[in-house]
Order: C-alpha cells, then sequence, then structure tokens
C-alpha cells in the first residue's frame, strides 16, 4: 500500500510497469450529455430550471462565499442570510464582495429583510410570488424593510 502511494506521488519508480496499467475500461459521456434529465434528483444534484426556485444560502462567515458564487454565475435566484454574522465588519466584506460578484454577472442586489438578508436576482428576471410567499413562510422576506 505504501509502495503504491510512494508510486502515484512519484517518489519511487515502480520495479514493474505492467503491473500498475489500469486495464478496465471506462466510459465517458459528452458534457453536454444529460443523463439526469428524466430525474427529479439524482445523488446531492437536483435539476430544475434557474428561475424555477430560489436558493438560500446561509452564511457563517466570509469563508463560506464560495457556496454563493456558483449559484450566482449559474444565474439561479438566491438568498443570502447572513443573519448569524455578529462581526458588522465581517458582514460589511461580504456584502462587498457579493456587490462585486452581482455587478459582475449583471444581477441585481436587494435588501428583503433589514435584519441581514439580501436577494440576488439575475437580470431580466423577477422573484415570483409563489416564491416570495415561501420566502415569508420561512422568515426571510419581510415587506416592510
Amino acid at each position: 500500500m505504501l509502495e503504491k502511494f510512494l508510486i502515484s506521488i512519484g517518489l519511487k519508480q515502480p520495479s514493474s510497469i505492467e503491473q500498475y496499467i489500469d486495464e478496465s475500461t471506462t466510459t465517458v459521456r459528452p458534457s453536454s450529455e444529460n443523463r439526469f434529465a428524466s430525474e427529479e434528483y439524482a445523488g446531492d444534484l437536483r435539476i430544475h430550471q434557474p428561475k424555477d426556485e430560489v436558493e438560500i444560502k446561509v452564511l457563517k462567515n466570509f469563508s463560506e462565499i464560495h457556496n454563493l458564487g456558483d449559484a450566482i454565475k449559474e444565474e439561479f435566484i438566491v438568498a443570502m442570510d447572513i443573519r448569524d454574522i455578529e462581526d458588522q465588519i465581517e458582514r460589511r466584506r461580504i456584502l462587498d464582495f457579493v456587490t462585486g460578484m452581482a455587478f459582475i454577472s449583471n444581477a441585481k442586489l436587494r435588501s428583503i429583510n433589514r435584519d441581514g438578508v439580501f436577494l440576488i436576482l439575475p437580470s431580466n428576471s423577477s422573484l415570483p410570488s409563489d416564491e416570495r410567499e415561501r420566502l415569508q413562510e420561512l422568515g426571510l422576506y419581510k415587506i416592510n424593510v
């Protein structure tokens, strides 16, 4: 086991190359093929259109901001909840970063709850009324912002 590890990272040369050649074949699918098109869920991957529902991202600190970037890049409507972050400097840092991401993606950033919930809307999209109601039920959306 240790010998295979040392060989795999290049610290040792194998005594015989033939024993390390993997002869099993694998299937490679083209990236344009959608294997999960007929399934609603496939493992942790959920297939839906970006404008179907709001992606809710709860951030605890700045290091979790990478979770937000992919959703914004894929043009999902995103609700960012930073209410659990008490440090005002870190909140400002997150807001500055997200504002930049929204600007680059041509998205809009709106405050939907004074306590620290923001909505990131891709260009040419709006929040459907049923999603607004769902966010209100979850306590994320407050009308009197």
